[in-house]
């Protein structure tokens, strides 16, 4: 029998044995709407230090999409809409980004980027569990990014 993730399951119904946790398939990325691919594309690379994995690659009649992350394993994908359409708002893009800095002195890495023009929109606190700084900024097209201290220890 298999479960719904394409696995063998413990019974006729495809669920896992009582007990075991099911693995979940790898989370790969997030693919936001913006407003101008250029200007994007800029703010992840230039201001935040994401790398340009791809791109920008032309879909005539469907969409311009280019993809930034630190490597191939989570990215964010950058997807410009070829179709008329009215701007984007916050309501039909995304909710907010999170994005882990390699340093753990977020309130300086803050002080840095924001002498590159990104718009702070809460600067550093803890975060509710206090276990380390979060802060957010907004890009260019108006959504969150959640920025969070390199993590010391384990995710319990």
């Amino acid at each position: 029998m298999k479960n719904r993730f394409g696995a063998p399951g413990a019974d006729g119904n495809g669920a896992a044995p009582r007990g075991t946790v099911c693995r979940m398939p790898r989370y790969l990325h997030t693919s936001i709407f913006v407003n101008n691919m250029a200007e994007s594309i800029g703010f992840y690379t230039d201001k935040l230090g994401l790398k340009l994995l791809d791109g920008p690659h032309h879909y005539p009649g469907n969409a311009d999409m280019a993809f930034v992350g630190e490597d191939w394993n989570s990215y964010i994908e950058l997807v410009y809409d070829l179709e008329e359409h009215d701007p984007y708002g916050l309501g039909n893009r995304y909710e907010h980004l999170a994005i882990e800095i390699d340093d753990a002195d977020l309130p300086a890495y803050i002080d840095k980027i924001r002498a590159r023009g990104v718009k702070i929109t809460r600067e550093p606190k803890k975060s509710p569990g206090g276990s380390r700084a979060i802060a957010f900024i907004e890009d260019p097209n108006g959504i969150p990014v959640e920025l969070l201290e390199k993590r010391s220890g384990p995710i319990v």
